[in-house]
């Protein structure tokens, strides 16, 4: 039986290379190839997504869309990441983070950005980590109430 400790090493272990492919994946999503990224997904009735170009959508094939959609407003997408906050338990982690993509529209020759606070939520299933919610919104700044 493994101690406490070594099953926290074993846990931040598991993170840590999921924390890798979910990195390459949105390398891959922010050049307009949806494919790793959408692999790391719950593929489950109750995954959700608010996403960056707006709307909300809820179970995997609705999710797995708007994905391929999104990724396709994409190409020769480079992306850097800033973390907040995250927190891993036994079974759920989630992770705040700041997301700045360059990118050219397909079709289009001048680059875009696009900068943005990013919120998901994960839980561990019997395959390893899997996002369930990814929240996306490009308001970067204070607004106060009028």
């Amino acid at each position: 039986m493994k101690s406490s400790k070594a099953l926290g090493e074993v846990a931040d272990s598991e993170w840590a290379v999921f924390l890798a492919k979910l990195e390459a994946a949105e390398l891959e999503f922010a050049q307009g190839r949806p494919t790793l990224f959408k692999a790391l997904w719950s593929h489950s009735d109750d995954v959700s997504i608010c996403g960056a170009f707006g709307g909300v959508e809820s179970g995997w094939d609705k999710v797995a869309s708007r994905l391929d959609w999104a990724s396709s407003q994409f190409s020769e997408g480079t992306r850097s990441r800033e973390e907040i906050r995250s927190a891993i338990g036994t079974d759920f982690a989630y992770l705040v983070q700041l997301e700045h993509i360059r990118f050219r529209v397909p079709g289009r020759t001048d680059e875009s950005t696009l900068d943005l606070r990013v919120t998901m939520v994960f839980r561990r299933e019997d395959d390893g980590w899997r996002i369930v919610h990814r929240q996306a919104d490009s308001q970067r700044s204070t607004e106060l109430p009028e």
